[in-house]
């Protein structure tokens, strides 16, 4: 039987790196990414925005992995100013996604379909989708206040005391210690949790959306401390990622088919429009019958349970760790 070698993220702490250096070093790399974009032309203005999203996301969740320990006040500033920036470019993201929604109808249901259904749709919201990027492009301020934000944002993540030690003397500071990011964990997951129950208790699109975004945060949460155990996280990784992807297929529909009724000029043909929306619904129900059994796998044990776990694989980290600096006489 062959063996399958999973790739690891990029987005992880390194083996035996210190808490603090390596989540300096991984939101610095992600603000980087995010801003780097904007200055690769108007053809791929769309794509930079996607990237710089998906990066904010990355450094919320990590901010939240660290929330005991950098304090409420630091967490809600950054919290709040990745979100505003992000907030900035969400329109364009918007447009792009009813797009790839009906490309994923088509791809879905093309065989059932007759030739050319939702072709005057899609073309629709694609020639919307231009008109929306070229306002974000043509307006001489967008870009500047995201690229500046995300700059700020850099200047004070590379001030950050790194080392282990720096609390001690300063205050402030994050410790190379399981307390640092367990609580921000079990937080996490606990939310996660609870957001799932709600989303099946009253499945409203905003409460599946809620959750999409704790699964999220979740996902690189257990990206960032793959190196704890990679054989097990990367598995949770995987199985989150999926209930993402199908969670944010969901959201995709469910904005596709409220901006449909806002605007049925982008489907003016009624039987069309009707049939858009059954085939959404049912490819909602399905996807959202896939997420629950994940989920149900994902959120198997308590939270206290889960917290205590991965204690458990920081200990044994830890102890291994040790063993080889003694082995290698240090």
């Amino acid at each position: 039987m062959d063996t399958v070698v999973l790739p690891l993220p990029e987005f992880r702490l390194h083996p035996g790196e210190p808490l603090g250096a390596g989540l300096q070093r991984l939101s610095l790399h992600e603000m980087e990414v995010a801003a780097s974009g904007f200055y690769d032309g108007e053809e791929a203005f769309g794509e930079a925005v996607h990237t710089a999203r998906k990066s904010t996301k990355k450094v919320r969740a990590l901010l939240r992995l660290v929330r005991s320990e950098i304090g409420e006040k630091v967490y809600r500033f950054e919290n709040e100013s990745m979100r505003d920036t992000a907030r900035l470019i969400s329109g364009v993201r918007s447009a792009a996604v009813m797009v790839n929604a009906v490309d994923d109808l088509q791809l879905l249901y093309g065989s059932l379909l007759a030739e050319g259904t939702f072709e005057e749709t899609r073309e629709r919201l694609r020639v919307n989708q231009s008109r929306v990027e070229a306002r974000a492009m043509e307006d001489p301020e967008l870009v500047p206040r995201v690229v500046a934000s995300l700059d700020r944002a850099h200047g004070r993540y590379a001030s950050w005391p790194t080392d282990p030690h720096a609390r001690d003397v300063y205050g402030i500071g994050i410790r190379d210690s399981y307390s640092t990011i367990g609580p921000g964990l079990k937080a996490t997951y606990r939310r996660g949790r609870s957001e799932m129950v709600m989303a099946y208790q009253t499945p409203t699109p905003a409460n599946f959306h809620r959750w999409r975004k704790r699964v999220k945060y979740l996902k690189h949460q257990m990206e960032i401390i793959t190196p704890l155990w990679p054989e097990v996280v990367l598995g949770m990784v995987i199985t989150l990622d999926r209930m993402a992807e199908l969670l944010g297929e969901d959201h995709d529909l469910a904005e596709l088919l409220e901006t449909l009724s806002g605007k049925p000029e982008l489907c003016p043909n009624p039987v069309e429009r009707s049939l858009m929306r059954a085939l959404a619904e049912q490819r909602r129900a399905d996807v959202e019958t896939a997420s629950r059994i994940l989920g149900r796998r994902i959120y198997a044990e308590s939270p206290a349970a889960l917290k205590g776990r991965f204690g458990a694989y920081w200990e044994s980290m830890e102890s291994a760790r040790g063993l080889a600096l003694a082995l290698n006489g240090h």
